[in-house]
Order: structure tokens, then C-alpha cells, then sequence
């Protein structure tokens, strides 16, 4: 049985924010979650009962996605899991989790749905995996994996499975085996993006072996991408989803929404950002402020509809 970390009353372990007025007391909150080895954070209001939920997962930058992303979709009605996977950039999160996005077992993302399916805040058979960029490579795995999942939310996705970003080798296991991906090479003062081209326009075989089995998903589908994207490819390859789908003759409902002049970023609340860093360490995520801001606002607004649709 799941040991429980959200708090009902004083005396309940890992919950953020303890002294809250009976005013708030329908305001989401936050627990910590470490059951089963895991590392996440748990959103919902107190009270809520059999409700549409989302295990949230973020891309190659590693750790938490943002806590306000989160809180707005719990607000919404919507309880939320966000799961840590590898540290990345947050190296202070606990040593259970790898440093980098390397033989990552999908296993481990199997438990936090199990855990997210106990509880009483959720609905168990409206469980829906959401990520961004790598974390939509990745929900797409977890979906074709796991067909009670209610649906799947893939912002910037990718249609293969892809090497571990550093070092080299595999991202994803399972059964203790690696998965097959399709690797790319990036050279040094080129748009990032070229890589993952140039690995795409590469033998079809290979291509098809790291091609992930969308057609075994169960659930609903939604692809967002930008045409601007300026780390990968992202439009053409949820295209290839699409298109993998319908030569499967999947019957599902499933969308892709296509942004003109967004950033990679396109996942979560807020305006987000185009570029980052400088010089030699400055990242072009692509599209402009205003696009972003456009696609990001219509795009937040799709997710909520699409789990009040579950």
C-alpha cells in the first residue's frame, strides 16, 4: 500500500505551506512525494474527489517543472504529479535521482501512474501524461506502454526515440534493456536543430526502428509544435505521428496544432522565453516574444479543455 504524503491535518509528512486560514482552504497545495523511490510533487485542493489528473514531465533540462504550472492546473480542477526524472540542471535534488538524462527506466515513470491512479483526489481512468520536448518523446513512450492512460498531452514532440543527451548511449530502458534511438550529431556552432535533420533524413530503416509505436496508444492525443522551433524539428515530426497513425488506421481522437513564430518553450503559464544565456553559451529556442506568447496562452487553454474532455 502507498504510503500517503499529503496532508489532511497537522501531523501529516512533506506538505509545503502548513499554516493556512480556513478561507483558503480550498487553494491547492503542495506535497512532496518520495513513495516507491519516487521524487515528485503532488497538487490539488483539499476535498477534491475523482477528478481528471496529470503526471507532468519536463525535457532535457532535467528536474521540476514549475511549481506555478502546476498550481494553475490544479486550480482548474485538475490534480497534478509532477515527477523529477534526472537533476540536470537542479543538482540539488536527492541522489536517488541520476545527474544526467541517461538508461532512464520507463519503469519508473509506470510507478508514479500507479501512484497517481490510488489516489482519492483522481479519477483512476482519467489519468493523463503530459511533457515537453523530450518529456513529450517521452509521454508519447509511456502512452504507448500504458494503455489505461486516459490520454496523452505531447508539447514540441518527437515521433523516434533519441539517444541520452551526455554522454552517449541510451535514454530510455526497459525490462532493463535499452531502447533503440536513433542518434544524432551536433557540430559545434551550428543550429542545434540540423542534427536531429540531418539523423531524420538518414537511413529510413533506422529511423523506423527508433520509431515510437504511437498506433498501441489508447488514449486521446494532443501534438502541439512550432514551426519556429529552434532545437528541433518539432512540427515535422509530429507530423510524422499524425502520419504514423493513419497508415496504422488508428481510430483514436487525436489533434495537432501547429504555432507559426513560437518558442521550443511552448509548454506551461506565462509569456516564456526565446533565447537564454550568451556568447558561446547562448541558446536560440526560436520564434519571437510576441508568438510565444500567443501560442503558449491558446496552447494552456487547449490543455485544460482536453482534460475536462477526458
Amino acid at each position: 500500500m502507498h504510503r500517503r504524503h499529503f496532508l489532511a491535518a497537522a501531523g501529516a509528512i512533506g506538505l509545503t505551506g502548513l499554516a493556512r486560514s480556513a478561507a483558503a482552504a480550498a487553494e491547492p497545495v503542495m506535497a512532496e512525494v518520495s513513495d516507491d523511490g519516487l521524487t515528485g510533487r503532488f497538487f490539488a485542493a483539499p476535498g477534491m474527489t475523482d477528478r481528471p489528473a496529470v503526471l507532468l514531465l519536463g525535457g532535457s533540462g532535467g528536474g521540476f517543472q514549475p511549481n506555478a504550472d502546476a498550481m494553475d492546473l490544479a486550480r482548474a480542477g485538475f490534480p497534478v504529479l509532477t515527477l523529477a526524472y534526472f537533476k540536470g540542471f537542479q543538482q540539488h535534488l536527492p541522489d536517488r535521482l541520476p545527474a544526467q538524462l541517461k538508461d532512464i527506466p520507463l519503469e519508473y515513470f509506470f510507478k508514479a501512474i500507479d501512484w497517481l491512479k490510488a489516489r482519492p483526489e483522481v479519477a483512476d481512468r482519467k489519468v493523463v501524461v503530459m511533457g515537453e520536448s523530450r518529456g513529450g518523446e517521452l509521454s508519447l513512450l509511456l502512452a504507448a506502454h500504458r494503455p489505461d492512460l486516459a490520454g496523452v498531452i505531447a508539447f514540441v514532440p518527437s515521433h523516434v526515440v533519441w539517444g541520452a543527451v551526455a554522454p552517449e548511449g541510451a535514454a530510455w530502458t526497459l525490462e532493463g534493456k535499452p531502447l533503440t534511438f536513433l542518434d544524432s550529431t551536433y557540430v559545434p556552432k551550428e543550429p542545434m536543430s540540423l542534427a536531429f535533420i540531418r539523423a531524420l533524413d538518414g537511413p529510413a530503416a533506422a529511423v523506423e526502428a527508433a520509431a515510437i509505436p504511437v498506433e498501441k496508444i489508447r488514449g486521446r492525443i494532443l501534438l502541439l509544435s512550432t514551426e519556429a522551433d529552434g532545437l528541433w524539428p518539432s512540427t515535422r515530426m509530429a507530423d510524422a505521428v499524425m502520419a504514423r497513425l493513419e497508415a496504422k488506421r488508428w481510430r483514436g481522437k487525436r489533434d495537432h496544432i501547429r504555432y507559426p513564430d513560437a518558442s521550443h518553450l511552448m509548454m506551461g503559464t506565462g509569456p516564456g522565453i526565446t533565447k537564454m544565456g550568451s556568447g558561446a553559451y547562448a541558446i536560440d529556442f526560436g520564434g519571437t516574444a510576441e508568438g510565444t506568447a500567443t501560442a503558449r496562452a491558446d496552447a494552456w487553454a487547449r490543455v485544460k479543455a482536453f482534460l475536462g474532455e477526458v
